[in-house]
């Protein structure tokens, strides 16, 4: 990944993302387990790779930032939103910045072999799902001509809340790039994974699926895998399908037609 800075000047970031899971970050994983943290090799570090507490003020921890190169880093940390697209996939929304978090540090510079902890602390009990994203470049980047290495780490911010509220709200099933899909909102304030099942009964018998555990961030629609369209052969089918997210259970009812 390159972007540009300056007059002609061409940065090469090496990104790495601290929790990976199938279909994302870490809003994305199931399991919730947190994976290796965050490094590039010879580079800068950040662990942990995630931070999850209960939502409530001045929630949060404490990250350390870790420079394993061979010279100085100018390092800026900052909190984004998540952006979730409709597969489920999630980045940092690296326009907006989340007010409800404070930083111990945003900027500065850490020598070769050094670390500086960074806190992290919520502004109040709100539900709040984030990334941190540290970017870690030469200090005289800017002078220098040609390519310039840097870094970019992105970890996990969980502040689950204290009274977790489940609301879902799905349209119509759906034919995207040769899958049947359910667009399903999350309107309640948690990201508890959503999974499930669907049934289509058809002329020729009934075809049973599983939903994959997905993530959804509040206020964000994903479109819910439920079969591929060459699984089934053309005509009308009714759906049962039935989600789950926590102790919560909804079965929905609905008409498909799959087209050859």
């Amino acid at each position: 990944m390159s972007v540009e800075r300056g007059s002609g000047l061409r940065f090469a970031l090496a990104t790495a993302l601290a929790v990976l899971a199938a279909g994302g970050a870490v809003i994305a994983s199931a399991s919730g387990a947190p994976a290796r943290s965050a490094a590039a090799r010879g580079g800068l570090a950040l662990t942990p790779a995630l931070i999850e507490r209960t939502a409530a003020p001045g929630a949060g921890g404490t990250v350390t930032v870790a420079n394993h190169s061979a010279e100085p880093l100018h390092v800026t940390v900052a909190v984004r939103p998540w952006r979730q697209a409709r597969d489920g996939r999630v980045s940092p929304d690296r326009r907006r910045t989340l007010s409800g978090v404070a930083l111990g540090a945003t900027a500065f510079t850490l020598a070769p072999g050094a670390q500086r902890n960074v806190a992290v602390a919520a502004r109040s009990a709100a539900a709040l799902y984030g990334a941190l994203e540290v970017i870690g470049l030469p200090r005289d980047a800017d002078t220098r001509n040609g390519l310039v290495l840097g870094y970019r780490l992105v970890a996990g911010l969980r502040l689950d809340p204290a009274a977790p509220r489940l609301r879902l709200k799905a349209a119509a099933v759906r034919a995207v790039r040769g899958e049947l899909v359910l667009p399903v909102a999350n309107r309640g304030n948690t990201v508890v994974p959503v999974t499930g099942s669907a049934d289509f009964k058809g002329a020729l018998g009934t075809r049973s699926t599983s939903i994959r555990a997905m993530r959804i961030v509040p206020g964000k629609t994903v479109d819910l895998a439920l079969s591929a369209t060459r699984a089934l052969p053309a005509g009308v089918y009714r759906a049962r399908i039935v989600l789950e997210q926590g102790e919560r259970r909804t079965t929905l009812m609905r008409n498909v037609r799959v087209r050859r």
